[in-house]
């Protein structure tokens, strides 16, 4: 399984999503459908814009601990 994993960078620390409230990591059966999910959540993202920076990654077998590196973390 994949999953897709959202971090927000709030007062200066990667916080996973899964800390927050409705940000946990979703499951998906496919590299293909989390990718697609991903970019999705991106564009959203793009569109409406919230309150702190956040990358997003699809990481097989479990949900990511750790964010990917480099982070540089895009506008959401």
């Amino acid at each position: 399984m994949w999953w897709l994993n959202v971090f927000f960078l709030i007062n200066g620390v990667w916080t996973p999503g899964s800390q927050l409230e409705g940000w946990a990591p979703r499951e998906y059966a496919s590299e293909q459908e989390c990718l697609e999910r991903k970019s999705f959540a991106e564009n959203e993202c793009r569109l409406h814009p919230l309150k702190h920076a956040s990358v997003w990654s699809c990481t097989f077998g479990e949900p990511a601990k750790e964010p990917p590196a480099p982070l540089g973390g895009a506008p959401c």
